[in-house]
């Protein structure tokens, strides 16, 4: 959500410093583009000073810095962000957002496929909308270029609370990018030598960050493939730390399956602040436990018979803090163009039936919109979608 400028309209404002001024080339530790993300905050609007009266906000206490820094984070991180481009002593002061920690994940963020290209200085660049599901506000961010020597292409984008896992082919390693701080906190193994798993074989479904308590500085990211094809599929979840050399297994042998079941037992996750969560096909969900061994364990069960008609089940986010749905929706799909939405309880192991979804559009596998923000989601709220390309929604 860009802020405004109220310099030019509130005269007995202290001036922005320099160094903060739109297009003065703020340049984070990370490497953040702040030509993008910077806006002046009106943080300032707030203060009333005397026209003789000139105030040096870059000698703010740190403790004030810090306290105004983590209300902006829990607003939104790319607030964070413009907030410590505004001069060196608020940066020294506040946590580096290039860290991974799930605080920092752009989480309502959603990167579009569609590029453009644009000038910046004397070389042509090529940007990617970002867009805000919750807000709707819209930035450019830079991918890392694809060049010669290394070839990364996005290879999972769902349900990773905003962050991308790119694969370089040359080197064979996987990053993990986060596109508002342009930071790769993670470098993990590639998938060649995953035997017994060919790579040309795995369908990215979903990926996510787990966090240990016991480590938080080295958090796991684990990935749901399905491993095959036709009759011999079968769903696999990788997981690795930073600097591992291969992709060890979760062991899912806890999941139910019927020996008749001809699709997989779970086809995606949904990573919600560093834990990762799991939908089976009969509308239950399980959760990701590091230890001893990365294992999956249930945390919430449908009452009664087992959605044995159903052929997906996704869970999404909610976009509700307040609300009692643990951050996550579940969508059973049952034929096409009939769904059934559940609010997930966790705490208590259940799911809720919503008859009206509320101010929500829906588009399967793992996005969720806030639909009065995109005017051009021109059927409403209330509506979800199955292989739509939300790209053609949002304009």
């Amino acid at each position: 959500m860009a802020a405004r400028s109220g310099s030019s309209k509130h005269p007995r404002l202290a001036a922005t410093p320099a160094s903060a001024q739109p297009g003065g080339g703020v340049v984070t530790d990370a490497g953040v583009d702040e030509g993008y993300l910077h806006a002046p905050l009106d943080v300032m609007r707030c203060v009333a000073i005397s026209r003789e009266e000139q105030r040096d906000w870059a000698q703010l206490m740190s403790d004030a810095v810090r306290t105004v820094a983590d209300v902006l984070l829990g607003v939104d991180v790319a607030e964070y962000i413009r907030f410590r481009a505004s001069c060196k002593p608020w940066r020294r002061a506040t946590a580096d957002p290039s860290l991974l920690q799930p605080r920092f994940f752009p989480r309502n963020w959603l990167v579009l496929d569609h590029e453009v290209q644009e000038r910046d200085g004397e070389v042509m660049v090529r940007r990617n909308r970002c867009v805000n599901v919750l807000t709707g506000a819209a930035i450019k961010v830079r991918l890392p270029a694809a060049t010669t020597a290394e070839q990364y292409g996005v290879i999972v984008t769902p349900a990773a609370e905003g962050l991308l896992l790119l694969h370089c082919r040359r080197t064979d390693t996987v990053r993990l990018f986060n596109p508002l701080t342009r930071a790769t906190p993670a470098v993990l193994p590639g998938f060649a030598q995953q035997a017994p798993i060919r790579e040309r074989d795995l369908h990215f479904m979903a990926a996510g960050v787990v966090v240990d308590a016991e480590a938080p500085d080295r958090p796991t990211v684990v990935v749901v493939v399905v491993a095959g094809s036709g009759a011999r599929r079968r769903s696999v979840i990788l997981c690795a730390k930073h600097g591992d050399d291969h992709w060890g297994t979760v062991d899912a042998g806890v999941v139910e399956v019927q020996e008749w079941d001809s699709l997989p037992p779970f086809q995606g996750g949904l990573s919600v602040k560093g834990r990762f969560y799991v939908p089976t096909t009969y509308g239950d969900v399980l959760t990701v436990e590091l230890r001893p061994q990365p294992h999956l364990v249930y945390v919430a069960r449908r009452d009664g018979p087992r959605c044995l008609d159903a052929w997906a089940c996704y869970l999404m986010p909610s976009l509700d803090a307040g609300d009692d749905n643990d951050g996550m929706l579940m969508v059973r799909v049952y034929d096409i163009g009939v769904f059934h939405v559940f609010g997930v309880h966790l705490g208590q192991g259940r799911f809720t039936m919503l008859s009206d979804i509320g101010n929500r559009t829906i588009f399967l596998p793992a996005l969720t919109l806030r639909s009065d923000k995109f005017p051009s989601l021109t059927e409403g709220p209330g509506w979800v979608h199955n292989n739509d390309n939300v790209e053609e929604y949002i304009v």
